[in-house]
């Protein structure tokens, strides 16, 4: 009998060795960001900030790790990823620490595009070394594999941020931060370098924007878009429905959107390996809309709980095939800048379509906002047809 894709892909977590040190050099990174997610906003209002600078916090982060983003791929693609894995951790240490000496809110939000360089380089660089190391008939399984390391922290890190900042104030939170991107730097140390000397030499002159890199990362990047807008539009606005329609299991939402985008990661890799990302893609925008659309209509806990789950598995499924099918038709020597422009186009859904959002919710309400995030997800079921066999995958 053959094999559920969840019992294969369990076999291939990884143990000691360079997959296995970056899995666990992105977690302890993206952990160290998490704690900040829910708490640094209420250390910018104790301080005496707005709403509206509270709002800048992520926003800054956003933009400035967007702006750079696709420089800094382009720049490791000819100089090698490892330094950039060691720069964006070490910026990770610095940014906690120097929260605990910045007392200003203007000073805060400076300091958020200093932290925001940490995250451009080190998850450009991090996934583009997850990528080097997959085999190519195993893409899907090491993107999924790979993956596993910012679900798990967007579940653990913010309620481990909480917890920490209640019980040794923001002084702790701040220290706390500065230790595990401190360990994130540590497992680094043992991640090999993956670009070789020849590779690293100046690209053609048209790098990622030729011909090839354009085709390896457009339509994967615009999927990838219409399910970032869905993803936005819960993590900023689901409290405030969740509120309105007096459903009191917030916390439960996050921890199952989290945990479902966690579990499907290794099926949906291991799919995409067997049968290609079609097969993935369909029933993953099914889901995602399929949540969306709940969470629209519905004013029953239950059936809330339930959304969560569906969209946070689509969620996941669309992540891990898009970024593997985005690694599998780059060339190696631009990879680093394919990776880049891919996940430039996640946060600029999250940011700005969670913006467009926010103005259709002000205006029609929460309800008509979510119907149309879930009609994004089908617009991308109907488009799937673009994604052909007909490039050769990369090397």
């Amino acid at each position: 009998m053959r094999r559920s894709p969840v019992f294969s892909a369990i076999r291939d977590i990884p143990g000691p060795g360079p997959l296995g040190w970056v899995v666990a050099a992105s977690f302890f990174h993206f952990a160290s960001f998490y704690y900040l997610f829910a708490t640094l906003p209420l250390y910018v209002r104790d301080l005496g900030g707005s709403s509206f600078q509270v709002g800048l916090l992520n926003g800054l982060f956003s933009l400035a790790s967007l702006t750079v983003r696709p420089f800094f791929g382009l720049w490791m693609d000819r100089a090698g990823r490892l330094s950039f894995l060691l720069a964006g951790a070490t910026i990770y240490i610095l940014a906690a620490l120097g929260y605990l000496v910045i007392s200003s809110v203007p000073g805060i939000l400076l300091w958020r595009v200093f932290h925001a360089m940490g995250l451009a380089t080190f998850s450009t660089a991090a996934a583009s070394v997850a990528g080097d190391l997959a085999p190519s008939r195993r893409r899907g399984t090491t993107m999924g594999i790979y993956g596993l390391a910012q679900a798990a922290a967007l579940g653990l890190g913010p309620g481990v941020g909480s917890a920490v900042q209640q019980a040794a104030g923001y002084s702790g939170l701040f220290l706390a931060a500065a230790c595990t991107a401190g360990a994130a730097l540590a497992c680094t140390w043992a991640v090999p370098e993956t670009v070789s000397k020849e590779k690293s030499a100046p690209l053609p002159a048209q790098g990622v924007a030729g011909t090839a890199g354009l085709r390896s990362i457009t339509v994967p990047a615009l999927f990838q878009f219409a399910a970032s807008i869905a993803y936005g539009s819960i993590v900023s606005f689901i409290a405030l429905v969740a509120t309105d329609r007096g459903i009191d299991a917030l916390g439960t939402f996050f921890a199952l959107l989290a945990l479902s985008s966690l579990g499907v990661r290794l099926a949906a890799g291991r799919a995409y390996d067997a049968w290609g990302p079609l097969a993935v893609l369909a029933p993953s925008f099914l889901l995602l809309a399929t949540g969306m659309f709940l969470l629209a209509v519905t004013v029953r806990a239950g059936i809330f709980l339930g959304a969560a789950v569906l969209a946070g598995a689509g969620i996941g499924a669309t992540h891990t095939t898009m970024l593997a099918r985005v690694v599998d038709r780059s060339p190696s020597e631009s990879r680093g800048s394919a990776v880049a422009v891919f996940t430039s186009c996640w946060e600029l859904g999250v940011g700005g379509g969670t913006v467009l959002m926010g103005l259709l919710a002000q205006v029609m309400g929460f309800s008509v906002m979510y119907l149309v995030a879930a009609s994004l997800p089908l617009v991308g079921l109907g488009a799937t047809f673009f994604i052909g066999k007909s490039e050769p995958k990369a090397a």
